[in-house]
């Protein structure tokens, strides 16, 4: 038997390793049109509602630890930011007990809100307050947020896109922005005080 007969190779067909190229490529290419085609949009959403838990449970770590939530989300990674007119507490918040960075650092405007242009573009996240039920509700603001991502974030927050429920039986309510505005606001409650 000659040499060329028995490594003969085999014309027909791909191999393993080409496929495998092949399949990548086109993974790579489904992602891409994808995100061009707006596919994007729901992990922008998914990326907003993770920031907006991740700073109320930060201001629930600090809370936790100084019986005090900030006013601004800059308070929750610089204690420099949490002087009595910047908390809710309405005194300034000792460094003994200001225990960690309690979230990254994130970029922040003049009023220590977080500007978070890498998630959603012009989109700014505060810390709110307002009296309802027995006492005080916390919560995240989103402001800038285009009207079509308000309304899927309901949904997936909620479980229904409807714009007139608020605190007292969902978790986030949205307002959408009205006339010719084509951004509004979302909330997402993280904390029921008394008193």
């Amino acid at each position: 038997m000659s040499r060329n007969t028995r490594f003969k190779r085999h014309e027909g067909g791909f191999t393993l390793v080409e496929l495998g190229v092949v399949v990548a490529v086109l993974l790579v290419l489904a992602v891409g049109v994808g995100y061009f085609f707006g596919v994007g949009g729901q992990s922008r959403n998914a990326a907003l509602l993770a920031f907006q838990r991740t700073v109320g449970d930060a201001a629930l770590r600090m809370n936790a630890n100084t019986n005090c939530i900030p006013r601004q989300v800059r308070g929750l990674f610089d204690n420099v930011a949490n002087q009595a007119a910047n908390t809710y507490c309405g005194i300034d918040v000792p460094v003994g007990i200001w225990k960690q960075p309690y979230m990254q650092p994130t970029d922040f405007n003049a009023n220590g809100d977080a500007v978070i242009n890498n998630i959603m573009s012009g989109v700014v996240v505060s810390i709110q307050r307002e009296a309802g039920g027995i006492g005080q509700r916390y919560f995240t603001r989103s402001t800038g947020v285009p009207n079509a991502q308000i309304l899927e974030m309901l949904q997936e927050c909620n479980g229904s896109n409807d714009t007139t429920v608020g605190f007292d039986r969902f978790r986030c309510r949205g307002a959408p922005g009205g006339g010719a505005a084509t951004t509004g606001s979302f909330d997402m409650l993280f904390h029921s005080a008394q008193g």
